[in-house]
């Protein structure tokens, strides 16, 4: 059983003291150690992930690979559809993470880029 306060978070309810009004000003801390955090291509939906566009094809990108705004990454089926996912910049890929033939959860991150 949830006690009131418990489901009074559930439900919404404000904590005492705490005002949506009043942004909380206090710097928060930094956790990256001085390391910056890599831009990421994430998936946009559920589905099974495909690097190529047919089995034995060459990979729409590689680790390296220069892509362009709107150039197609990857392919992820869903429901018998196969959709495009494209970059969203112009972009480097320097890491791939999804793996061919695998379900991804929608934000899954699938590739980390650096933007040109």
């Amino acid at each position: 059983p949830l006690a009131s306060s418990d489901s009074d978070l559930l439900r919404g309810v404000d904590s005492p003291g705490i005002s949506p009004e009043s942004p909380d000003t206090s710097p928060s801390p930094d956790l990256s150690g001085g390391i910056a955090t890599p831009e990421t291509v994430k998936a946009p939906l559920v589905g099974i992930f495909y690097r190529a566009a047919a089995p034995g094809a060459k990979p729409f990108v590689e680790i390296g690979d220069t892509v362009k705004k709107g150039e197609v990454m990857c392919i992820i089926e869903a429901m018998k559809v196969m959709n495009e996912i494209k970059a969203p910049c112009d972009l480097t890929v320097t890491k791939v993470l999804g793996v061919d033939g695998e379900l991804v959860d929608c934000g899954r991150t699938l590739f980390e880029v650096e933007k040109c």
